[in-house]
């Protein structure tokens, strides 16, 4: 399984990102980014419109 997995430690807080979802999994709230999930298709349009590279998709073994 995969999983969409957020760096807040390089994130530039852009929101760019959030825009380009088009399952609206991603939003801000202040300088948070918000996964769903559930709603994420793992496409990777967050990944590419990512500047700083704080966003990859993953296995979810390599996560935990």
């Amino acid at each position: 399984m995969k999983v969409l997995v957020h760096n807040r430690g390089v994130c530039l807080e852009c929101a760019g990102c959030v825009g380009v979802c088009p399952k609206m999994a991603l939003d801000m709230y202040g300088l948070d980014l918000q996964i769903d999930q559930e709603k994420c298709i793992k496409c990777g349009l967050c990944t590419r419109a990512c500047p700083a590279g704080a966003l990859k998709i993953q296995e979810l073994n390599d996560v935990l």
